[in-house]
């Protein structure tokens, strides 16, 4: 995971991490090392000492830390708190820095019998500005731009919720659905995927996946 370009240790960067234990993330041991940032880029990875601190805009002294890949939570729940802090700190300071939510339930598309689709969610009771904006998202799309409006400080993902999906074709009824409730369902994941969604995600203990 060494830099094997030594000029690279000579360039001026704006973030230099030193002296932490760099975990690379594809099984390798650690290794004490330093990392250069440049922009959203790592620059350059160098043994302990050899990149220059007074290159950099910045110093952070990881002495006693370890350096590696943000974490991926690959099944989030953090729908919600992004919503109402985009920051999302309690995850951030644990080291995760990407979020594929979407598993059963999405706050969107609002579309077909979906026609309110955060105003039962218990834990978006005290949200109600949320509630009424995600009335409006007739698109998988709009919610995931009404995120980046907000600000998201993590990498964010979705699936289409698979309740949410049977939920706009038959609301909350029993039973299998009509060819007519198939064809919309299918065009409105046709849409989801066509806006960013990684597919759609099943919980089949919840109603009414």
């Amino acid at each position: 995971i060494i830099s094997s370009k030594k000029d690279d240790y000579m360039l001026n960067y704006e973030t230099l991490i030193q002296n932490g234990k760099v975990i690379d993330g594809a099984g390798n041991p650690w290794i004490y090392a330093d990392v250069a940032l440049q922009g959203d880029r790592i620059a350059a990875i160098a043994p302990s000492g050899q990149l220059e601190p007074a290159n950099a805009h910045t110093v952070v002294d990881a002495a006693g830390h370890v350096v590696c890949p943000g974490f991926i939570d690959i099944q989030s729940h953090s729908i919600l708190p992004l919503l109402r802090d985009g920051r999302c700190l309690s995850k951030i300071t644990q080291g995760v820095t990407t979020e594929i939510m979407g598993e059963a339930w999405t706050p969107a598309p609002c579309a077909g019998l979906n026609n309110s689709p955060m105003e039962n969610e218990f834990f978006a009771v005290d949200m109600p500005e949320w509630i009424e904006r995600a009335r409006g998202w007739s698109r998988f799309r709009h919610w995931l731009e009404a995120m980046t409006e907000q600000g998201v400080s993590p990498n964010v993902g979705s699936f289409l919720g698979g309740g949410t999906l049977r939920k706009v074709g038959k609301g909350m009824e029993m039973g299998a659905a009509t060819a007519d409730q198939l064809a919309l369902m299918q065009r409105v994941m046709a849409e989801a995927m066509a806006d960013g969604a990684f597919g759609v995600a099943y919980a089949l203990i919840y109603p009414p996946d």
